[in-house]
Formats: structure tokens, C-alpha cells, sequence
């Protein structure tokens, strides 16, 4: 794996000779910042009506006379949130064909402009692709919600503000997976592979998969 600190250079146009497949159309990128934001927002719905609406079945928190005592902590909700990038990153990392143990993945952390990825330079079978695209949703907002409606009467204040920062954070940050996958389910046929070349994805027919 690979760790750049400036983003990934611009992309370029395939070497003449080199076809790596048919150019995957995606929106500008106001567009897409905003369908990102949109979708991020339709995720966190979910958890938060289910948080709501299980919270009504227990005495408000606030009506609790040792609440004024509750600290909030702030540092680690700063911790479990710089958590939440790097795991949902390294997420889309592991299902790499190469599992992000090779140069052909590639982590972004460009903290100056506010860019966090996974990067993977070749080729990748569709529906494995889009796992790997959803894999966060489920691990860092879906099983979170779980844990906290379960414990829900027994979590510390501690433990149930890191867990509703979890997932709001991964929440938000994940509308542009959702995005993304829409966006090739709609493009890429079943069976058919996704091939980022030079910073650009393109698709091509049969998954390429070799193994790994």
C-alpha cells in the first residue's frame, strides 16, 4: 500500500495503444459533492428515525438528576471521529483484490484539503466492487446502530456518544459510495469488471478476476 499526503496526480488520458475499456460517465463534481451530501443525509435517516423512536421507550435522559453531572468528552468523540476515516478507508482497502498489501493501492490522506480515499490502480470484478463500496455502511453505521439499540438502556453516556458520533460520521462521509455504486449497478452489466487506469475508471466486459 501506498500512502500519498497531496492527493492523486490528475488524470490523464491512456497511453496511445492501451485500451483499458468504456469511460464509466459520472456527474461534475458540484454535482456529485451534492448527490454525495444527499445520499449521506438519506443514510443517517434511518439510523436516527430508529434512534428516535427506540429512545421513547425509555425515560428521557434529561429528566435524570445526575444528567448536569454527564462531562461531555470531547476528545474522544475527536479520537472515535479520526478513527472513523481511517477505518472506513482501510474497509475499502481490504477488499482490494490484492486485500491494499500492493502498490496498486493507494491511500489518500490529504488533510489540508479535507480528501480521504482508497485508491486501487487496475482492474476489479463489478459486484466485488461494489461490496467493497458498501463494506463501511454496513460495518461502521448498520452494526453500530445494532449495538446501540441492543444496549441501548445499559450504555454509559461515554459510550453512547461515541457510538451516535460513529455513526453519524460514517453516516455522512458515506453518500458518495452510495453514489458510486448507483452509478456503475446503472453503467456496468452483471459479470462485467471496473479498470481505473491513470486516475480515470472505465469498465470492461468478464470480472478479470485472478484470484487475490
Amino acid at each position: 500500500m501506498r500512502i500519498l499526503f497531496t492527493g492523486l496526480p490528475p488524470s490523464t488520458d491512456p497511453a496511445e495503444g492501451v485500451n483499458p475499456g468504456r469511460p464509466i460517465r459520472q456527474p461534475g463534481r458540484r454535482v456529485s459533492a451534492i448527490l454525495a451530501a444527499l445520499a449521506g443525509m438519506i443514510i443517517l435517516f434511518i439510523p436516527l428515525a430508529a434512534s428516535i423512536a427506540y429512545s421513547f421507550r425509555f425515560p428521557d435522559i434529561n429528566q435524570d438528576p445526575t444528567f448536569q453531572n454527564h462531562v461531555i468528552p470531547w476528545g474522544g468523540m475527536a479520537i472515535v471521529f479520526v478513527l472513523c476515516i481511517a477505518a472506513h478507508e482501510m474497509l475499502h482497502a481490504l477488499l482490494h483484490p490484492d486485500g491494499g498489501r500492493s502498490d496498486a493501492t493507494v491511500l489518500i490522506l490529504n488533510w489540508r484539503k479535507l480528501q480521504f480515499g482508497a485508491y486501487f490502480e487496475g482492474r476489479i470484478p463489478r459486484d466485488r466492487w461494489i461490496v467493497m463500496r458498501l463494506l463501511p455502511i454496513l460495518v461502521l453505521t448498520i452494526l453500530p446502530q445494532i449495538v446501540f439499540l441492543l444496549m441501548y438502556p445499559r450504555l454509559t453516556y461515554a459510550v453512547e456518544t461515541y457510538l451516535i458520533i460513529l455513526i453519524l460520521t460514517n453516516s455522512l462521509g458515506s453518500g458518495g459510495d452510495l453514489i458510486a455504486a448507483l452509478i456503475v449497478l446503472r453503467q456496468v452489466p452483471p459479470g462485467g469488471s471496473l479498470n481505473f487506469h491513470r486516475g480515470r475508471a472505465y469498465w470492461l466486459p468478464g470480472s478479470g478476476e485472478r484470484g487475490g
